[in-house]
């Protein structure tokens, strides 16, 4: 049994529950691995959150209490309670219009990793919870569970040479959606590039309803998901001039996500191709697909004794890893010969 705990009850998580639901009583999730670990070995046994409407709730009612936006697509059966974690980040102007703080005392986070055998903590933190993500990579590290930084947060670079010491596992940082505007618009560059078209310039602006997004309009943090979305798309092409980034936050999209990207390229006889795309998808279920393999993952280098940030896991689910791959294709194959020679034989349906 995978015994799992997740920090911050958010839209991710309430997509991430549901799916395993979902796949447990064999829905399929299109795109994940098929690995010699079960769904059915996931067990959700502790989560943390601030705001009083989720903490001293079951999983399965917190998920759907506001500001969560994640439609309700399957039944979440859990009765773990939602424990108050820390408030270590300040609640901005924004954030504290949108997260009603729990005036309960925090809990012992290692004491409940520990009483809970934890084996895998979820960082589903929003982006600028930088010292609340290093908090709980540090009790993580204690308790001695694998931590997987779905958040912006540099924990990797903080954190990655204790957990190799320790020979634990730690995937991060800033989880890349299974198919989200980074990664289509990565992936339209990767296909230009395969037609000899040289990329000279191209934008992409997102735009969403959910608290991720209104975590951003604080300058801060909206400057570092720009600067990360940007450095990993230009990963993809040299030399081209490329910006990406949130730009604005529209309540009644809730948990969709509008993404537009433009790119200009130069093809035969020096003329200039410009592709404009328009997307359109739910942001909590983008992550449902990499978590239901990075969790599993998480198991098998601990069954193998192998810790810290694995690159070839780290560079192909996450955003801002050290290890960059020039292509989708790069990435995936460079993953299945790691679990190669990890002797894990994997297939995947995609």
């Amino acid at each position: 049994m995978i015994r799992v705990a997740i920090i911050g009850v958010g839209n991710v998580a309430s997509a991430f529950l549901q799916g395993l639901e979902m796949v447990k009583v064999g829905v399929k999730i299109n795109g994940t691995l098929d690995l010699p670990i079960s769904f059915h070995e996931i067990d959700v046994v502790a989560a943390f959150d601030v705001d009083k409407r989720k903490v001293g709730k079951k999983l399965s009612e917190a998920i759907f209490q506001k500001p969560n936006v994640v439609p309700r697509f399957f039944d979440v059966k859990s009765d773990v309670t939602v424990l108050r974690g820390p408030t270590l980040d300040s609640l901005d102007v924004h954030l504290s219009q949108i997260i009603d703080e729990s005036e309960e005392s925090a809990v012992d986070v290692v004491d409940v990793l520990k009483g809970e055998n934890v084996d895998v903590v979820l960082n589903l933190l929003p982006v600028g919870s930088d010292k609340a993500s290093l908090f709980y990579s540090e009790q993580s590290l204690e308790s001695g569970s694998s931590f997987i930084n779905v958040a912006p947060s540099p924990i990797v670079e903080l954190m990655g040479d204790k957990y190799t010491e320790r020979k634990i596992p730690l995937f991060g940082d800033d989880l890349l959606s299974q198919i989200g505007g980074t990664a289509l618009h990565s992936g339209l560059i990767e296909f230009l590039q395969k037609r000899g078209v040289k990329v000279l310039r191209s934008y992409q602006v997102d735009i969403g309803g959910n608290t991720e997004t209104y975590a951003t309009l604080e300058e801060n943090r909206k400057d570092l998901k720009k600067k990360i979305k940007s450095s990993f798309i230009s990963g993809r092409s040299e030399n081209a001039e490329i910006v990406a980034g949130t730009s604005d936050y529209v309540e009644f999209l809730g948990d969709r996500r509008v993404s537009y990207m433009v790119i200009e390229g130069e093809y035969g006889l020096g003329n200039i191709v410009r592709i404009d795309v328009s997307m359109k998808s739910l942001d909590g279920p983008n992550a449902v697909q990499p978590l239901l393999d990075l969790v599993r993952l998480s198991s098998i280098a601990r069954i193998r004794n192998i810790g810290g940030p694995i690159p070839e896991i780290c560079g192909t689910y996450f955003k801002n890893s050290k290890n960059r791959y020039s292509s989708i294709d790069e990435a995936k194959r460079n993953l299945m010969e790691w679990l190669k020679k990890v002797m894990i034989e994997p297939r995947s349906d995609t």
